[in-house]
């Protein structure tokens, strides 16, 4: 049962299922609190014999002994309204909220916003998961999202008609992520929430707000629940500061840390999928000052990834020799995966005349080049069944990726029944070594190669580690997962009203006492001079992906001519002289410092292979050159004090303008009086 308290006396009326009527409302509070001042308590409930509706207003003593039968869970079939409320007291009763006295069920309307839902990876797949596990439950979900990815993938598992999509129209595209090709995996950053975004917003009428998402349009929806009084919380999903390494974006760093952290400060709880990213927050961010810090991991079907999937004929398909060890590499094939390493160790077991098959499963700016490797197979993107035999049909799991913040694919081999050989960080959690797998050190290539080749001549090992690795897999059971993911919207809810009485400036003062501190950009959610920042820095990504584009067509047609120029000349220009002069030269627009010695330590590994003779195709982390570093440093202390200054002006400018109002309205409210 569900009582509601209303800070005017319209109230929403609001069935089980979905919304039955169309009365506007100013704030609506999920508790049953004080019969006082203004508030107009509203409750419909339905009972098999009867129906009755009845509200309470400030004058209302006779009806306080029937509310708080209700209350205690008392509730007569049949009720004399008339009898039980005055006249004046009888009225609204359409704009009640509706309940049914048979084990009613509280369904949540979770409003979660994320940057690029029609991208499927693996925030996606989660947000997808929670989705669906709130449908389930007989709540309401709306995906607040950008135009990114397929369109198609909007409605993967089908429609609902408790779910709905609202797409921003106001967002741009992240640069340097897809070679400068347009394609259904390009990524998205929302600009800001318009008015008739907000109207959509409003028509949901959201319980409470998951962010996923900490880009500008973040900042809006915190100022949306902030402004409606909606709980909220959010989910911690990609380590985006460390993204920047891999794609000579360091210098936006200095920037983007406080601007993360300003985000989240306003989060009720931030939950963050392993002990190894509460560690990466606490010690790089401080967050655990600034918000309430949980973990939340990641869930897997045991039943859709498991080695039963396991089929001879996939193999046979694909013209793998049951002699053959299966390598398996699931994830998108881009820089921060480390495509490079596991290219290496595929090429070194080739050349140690290794009897074994690669296996590539996904796509990415490094898809073509991967096509090129010995004994290797791609197979593009694949879902539901075939995702599952992809797995199963395997024998070693190989994934060098060093910047995952839970590793959904890990888990998925681990379930499969596949020895892990991942990093020993961000995966850690997944594979007990030497019981499961291998954790290696990040970047660390031999270590890698090593546990591969280990794992390839060694049948006994493999079979024990596999079944260690779907053992480890069962406490990441996903029906587990989910429904503690419904009881943290529960409880975030539940602590809104109780604690901070359905107010999110009451939060901070109550932060505040237990010794949390505010953040460095200042109180407002999003300040003007933040919200110039940030549309500078959009609008320069967006012409510095111009000339990337312009950088890479320029690579292209250097090399192509350096090569012609070597074929005339009989060969007197090597080929990896021409990469290195090319590099040399070009990428002092990106930063590198040293792009020659890390092409010529690529080429020592395999000459013939692109993937080893090409920068672009290295995942190691390009270098900051140090006083361009410093500057960047200083022009962004500086930047961030102003906003930080300019956001406390608005702040005091915004209290006293709201103490004049009061004042104003005090007096005539005595001159009334009078």
């Amino acid at each position: 049962m569900e009582i509601f308290h209303a800070t005017s006396t319209k109230v929403v009326r609001v069935t089980e299922g979905e919304k039955t009527g169309s009365t506007t409302h100013s704030k609506i509070r999920r508790r049953f609190g004080k019969s006082a001042g203004s508030k107009t308590t509203c409750v419909k409930f339905e009972s098999p014999k009867s129906q009755m509706s009845l509200t309470t207003g400030k004058s209302s003593t006779s009806s306080l002994p029937l509310m708080q039968s209700i209350f205690n869970g008392n509730l007569p079939d049949e009720v004399d309204v008339g009898a039980a409320l005055g006249p004046s007291e009888t009225k609204s009763t359409s704009s009640c909220t509706t309940l049914n006295t048979a084990e009613h069920k509280c369904a949540h309307r979770v409003l979660i916003s994320t940057a690029c839902y029609n991208v499927i990876d693996g925030v996606t797949l989660t947000i997808r998961k929670i989705e669906a596990a709130i449908l389930n439950a007989g709540g309401h979900v709306c995906i607040l999202t950008t135009k990114s990815g397929n369109e198609a993938n909007t409605n993967l598992n089908g429609v609902h008609r408790n779910r709905r999509i609202i797409f921003l129209d106001d967002a741009v595209k992240i640069p340097f992520l897809e070679d400068g090709k347009d394609s259904d995996d390009a990524y998205y950053l929302g600009v800001k929430i318009s008015n008739d975004v907000r109207r959509k917003l409003d028509g949901f009428e959201a319980t409470i707000i998951h962010l996923t998402a900490t880009d500008c349009v973040g900042l809006d929806v915190i100022q949306y629940a902030r402004d409606n009084e909606i709980p909220l919380m959010g989910t911690y999903h990609s380590n985006v500061i460390d993204y920047l390494n891999h794609y000579s974006l360091s210098f936006l760093k200095p920037f983007l840390g406080p601007f993360f952290t300003h985000q989240y400060s306003f989060l009720q709880h931030l939950y963050v999928p392993t002990p190894f990213a509460w560690d990466f927050v606490t010690d790089h961010f401080q967050l655990d000052r600034y918000t309430n810090l949980n973990i939340w991991g990641r869930g897997i079907d045991l039943e859709n990834f498991s080695p039963k999937w396991r089929c001879n004929k996939f193999r046979k398909k694909l013209g793998i020799l049951p002699s053959e060890v299966v390598i398996c590499f699931v994830g998108r094939l881009v820089f921060e995966k480390r495509p490079d390493i596991f290219a290496n160790v595929i090429r070194r077991l080739h050349g140690a005349g290794v009897s074994f098959k690669a296996l590539v499963v996904g796509v990415g700016p490094y898809y073509e080049e991967m096509r090129k490797l010995p004994n290797t197979i791609c197979m593009g993107w694949r879902r539901g069944e075939e995702l599952s035999v992809a797995y199963a049909s395997s024998d070693i799991f190989l994934f060098p990726g060093a910047l995952e913040t839970f590793g959904n694919v890990t888990l998925e081999a681990a379930a499969s029944g596949l020895p892990l050989i991942v990093e020993s960080e961000c995966s850690g959690h997944l594979v007990r070594d030497g019981v499961s797998g291998f954790a290696c050190p990040n970047g660390d290539e031999d270590a890698f190669f090593n546990a591969t080749i280990t794992l390839v001549h060694n049948q006994k090992l493999r079979e024990g580690f596999s079944v260690k690795s779907r053992e480890h897999s069962f406490i990441f059971e996903n029906e587990k997962i989910l429904s503690q993911m419904l009881k943290n919207y529960a409880d975030v809810t539940a602590e809104f009203h109780a604690v901070f009485d359905g107010k999110h400036d009451n939060r901070k003062l109550v932060l505040k006492r237990q010794g949390y501190i505010s953040s460095k950009l200042g109180p407002i959610v999003f300040p003007f001079s933040l919200r110039i920042t940030a549309d500078v820095i959009l609008h320069t990504l967006t012409i510095l992906n111009f000339f990337v584009n312009m950088y890479r067509s320029g690579r292209l047609i250097v090399r192509n001519i350096l090569g012609r120029v070597n074929l005339v000349g009989k060969n007197w220009l090597r080929q990896e002289f021409i990469q290195q002069r090319v590099d040399s030269f070009l990428f002092l627009f990106l930063g590198h410092k040293k792009p020659i010695e890390e092409s010529t330590s690529l080429a020592r590994k395999s000459i013939s292979s692109e993937i080893s003779q090409s920068r672009s195709a290295s995942a190691a982390p390009s270098q900051d050159i140090v006083w361009i570093r410093t500057i960047i440093e200083w022009v962004a202390s500086v930047v961030i004090f102003n906003i930080w200054m300019q956001g406390t002006l608005q702040k005091a400018m915004q209290n006293l303008y709201e103490m004049s109002c009061s004042r104003k309205q005090g007096r005539e409210t005595r001159f009334n009086q009078c």
